[in-house]
């Protein structure tokens, strides 16, 4: 998965990322896959008897999320990837004030 960190700047409430995913098999057998983002139940996309995938793709995402590769029949969790998301906003922000001053 590429790009896997979002940084949010101040004025940002979410990522708006083309994602990119990529998966091949290690002993070029065919397989069955889905892509799906875990916290939905409807696939990115679903390679049919096929060694090797890729798909591009644009998400919007506020908060960390995984993205997982099934097998398309059993639905068995093959792999997946976390897509990190960190906010630069500063929560607490002390004055840079000396407590010793004569004047």
């Amino acid at each position: 998965m590429k790009p896997n960190i979002c940084v949010l700047s101040e004025v940002e409430s979410h990522c708006e990322d083309i994602l990119v995913a990529e998966w091949k098999a290690k002993n070029n057998e065919s397989y069955s896959l889905c892509l799906f983002q875990s916290s939905n139940a409807n696939p990115i996309e679903c390679w049919e008897d096929v060694n090797f995938g890729a798909v591009k793709f644009s998400k919007l995402i506020s908060t960390t999320t995984t993205f997982e590769l099934r097998d398309a029949r059993s639905q068995n969790l093959l792999s997946q990837q976390v897509f990190q998301v960190i906010n630069a906003r500063k929560k607490f922000q002390r004055s840079r004030r000396n407590p010793w001053s004569f004047f």
